[in-house]
């Protein structure tokens, strides 16, 4: 099964699932994101993301695949616990994840093998 990052687009139906949630609460989500700019769909549409979108995406994913590889790499945990631990790790600053991006020296891959969108220290795309 692809993923969301590599569809470029997902049915409400395809996201309850991956969620774990129902259908109505992921319409809700859909609705809130279409609010905030993130996300845009035609009635009965699959759901892609707007340029925002995709910016607030690969920071996140950015955070994410600096995290778990830095806790696979240096802390030595098993690829799906540092995947775990790094959604646990949301709230953690942007200079930690910058440091532990330099330690690693800037990877292109997290430890799954998929690419690594980097940034600059300003918030800018690298």
């Amino acid at each position: 099964m692809k993923t969301v990052e590599e569809q470029g687009e997902v049915t409400s139906g395809e996201l309850a699932m991956m969620a774990g949630v129902k259908m109505p609460t992921a319409v809700e989500v859909v609705k809130k994101l279409e609010e905030m700019e993130l996300v845009y769909r035609k009635p009965w549409g699959p759901i892609k993301l707007t340029e925002k979108g995709i910016r607030v995406a690969e920071r996140i994913v950015f955070r994410h695949r600096i995290i778990e590889t830095y806790l696979s790499k240096f802390l030595e945990l098993d690829n799906e616990n540092a995947c775990c631990q790094a959604s646990l790790m949301e709230e953690i600053d942007d200079t930690v994840v910058y440091a532990m991006c330099s330690k690693l020296g800037h990877p292109c891959e997290c430890v799954h093998g998929r690419r690594i969108p980097h940034f600059s220290h300003e918030g800018g795309r690298v």
